[in-house]
C-alpha cells in the first residue's frame, strides 16, 4: 500500500506515564488503520480517489482532557454489514440489531464477542482486539469513540485525563455516598429556591439566567436514597449543560484517581474512584465519556441538546 502519514500536534504536552500506557492501543489502532482501513491502491482507484492513502495521526489538549484520534480516508464501515455480522456471531440478537443506530452499530466494533467476525474484509476488520484497546482505555479514565462514514474513511477518537495522577474535582455529597466531578464540567453551583422549581414536559427543569435548566437528581442515579437535594452543579458536557441536584457540595480537592477494575466494567459514567482524607471512598463521575449516549446523560436523567 502507498500511505501517507499525516501528523498533527507533536507538541501537545502529555504525562510520562500516560505516553508509555497509551503506546500499545496507538499502535494497535494505526496498525487497523493501515491494514484493514485504507483499500489497496487498486481498489482506491476503482473508488475514484488517489492511489496514496492518508493516514492521519493527531493530538489535542481540551480543558483537561488530551483528545487523540487516528483517522484514514479508506473504505469506512457499513452499519447494515456490522448489524449483520453482530447477529451472526450471537452478539445481539436481530430484534436488537434492528434498532441500533448508526453510530450504536459503529460500537458493535468494541464489544469482545464481535472481534473475530471482524477479520471478514467487508466490515474493514477493525474489530480485531478493539475491545481490548477499549478497556485498556477505560482503565486510564479515558473514552474511545469511533466515527465512519461508508467509503470516506473511519476517525478513533481517543480522549484521556490530562493526567493520570492528580484530576482537580469538585467533591459532592449525595444521602451518604460521595462523588467527584470532574472541574473541567463544572460550570457554576447554585442553592435551587422552590419559586425557580418547575415542572416542563415531563421534566424537571430550574428556572436560572433566564433559561430553563434541565434538572437531574444525582441520588436517584446513584440509588443513594434520601432524593430531595436543593443544591444544583451546573454541569457542560460537550454542548449540553445539565442541572445536578446534591444534598451538599464539599468544595474542590485535588484528588489521585484509581481504576476500579473488572467489577465496574461497563458501568456508564464511571471513571474511578479516589480516597478522601478522611478515609473516605469517593467515585470519580466522567461525565465526558456520557456526553455522546444519545444525549443520555445519566441512565435516569434524559438530557436533549
Amino acid at each position: 500500500k502507498d500511505i501517507e502519514l499525516i501528523t498533527e500536534g507533536e507538541d501537545t504536552d502529555l504525562d510520562r506515564s500516560l505516553v508509555e500506557a497509551l503506546a500499545d492501543p496507538l499502535i494497535h489502532l494505526l496498525r487497523n488503520a493501515v491494514d484493514h482501513g485504507l483499500e489497496d491502491p487498486a481498489g482506491r482507484e476503482r473508488a475514484g480517489k488517489p492511489r496514496k492513502g492518508k493516514v492521519k495521526l493527531s493530538a489535542s489538549q481540551r480543558g483537561e482532557r488530551i483528545v487523540i484520534s487516528v483517522s484514514d480516508d479508506g473504505r469506512g464501515m457499513d452499519p447494515d454489514v456490522l448489524r449483520r455480522k453482530a447477529v451472526e456471531k450471537g452478539v445481539i440478537d436481530a430484534a436488537q440489531a434492528a434498532r441500533l443506530s448508526e453510530v450504536e452499530c459503529y460500537e458493535l466494533i468494541f464489544r469482545p464477542g464481535f472481534s473475530t467476525a471482524a477479520q471478514i474484509s467487508d466490515i474493514s476488520g477493525r474489530g480485531v482486539g478493539m475491545d481490548v484497546v477499549k478497556t485498556r482505555v477505560a482503565e486510564l479514565g479515558g473514552t474511545l469513540q469511533v466515527h465512519s462514514r461508508l467509503g470516506s474513511g473511519s476517525t478513533l477518537e481517543l480522549t484521556v485525563p490530562l493526567t493520570l495522577a492528580i484530576l482537580r474535582v469538585l467533591m459532592v455529597r449525595v444521602g451518604d455516598r460521595l462523588f467527584a466531578l470532574p472541574l473541567g464540567n463544572v460550570s457554576e453551583v447554585f442553592e435551587l429556591q422552590p419559586q425557580h422549581d418547575h415542572m416542563l414536559d415531563g421534566r424537571r427543569v430550574a428556572a436560572h439566567r433566564g433559561r430553563a435548566l434541565v434538572l437531574g437528581d444525582l441520588a436517584d442515579w446513584a440509588g443513594a436514597g434520601g432524593a430531595g437535594g436543593r443544591n444544583v452543579v451546573v454541569l457542560h458536557v460537550g454542548h449540553m449543560h445539565l442541572g445536578c441536584l446534591v444534598h451538599e457540595v464539599i468544595g474542590r480537592e485535588d484528588v489521585m484517581v484509581k481504576p476500579l477494575g473488572p467489577l465496574f466494567e461497563g458501568v456508564p459514567g464511571v471513571a474511578g474512584a479516589t480516597v478522601t482524607g478522611d478515609g473516605r471512598l469517593a467515585l470519580v463521575l466522567d461525565l465526558a465519556a456520557l456526553s455522546q449516549e444519545g444525549g443520555a446523560l445519566l441512565p435516569s436523567l434524559k438530557v436533549s441538546a
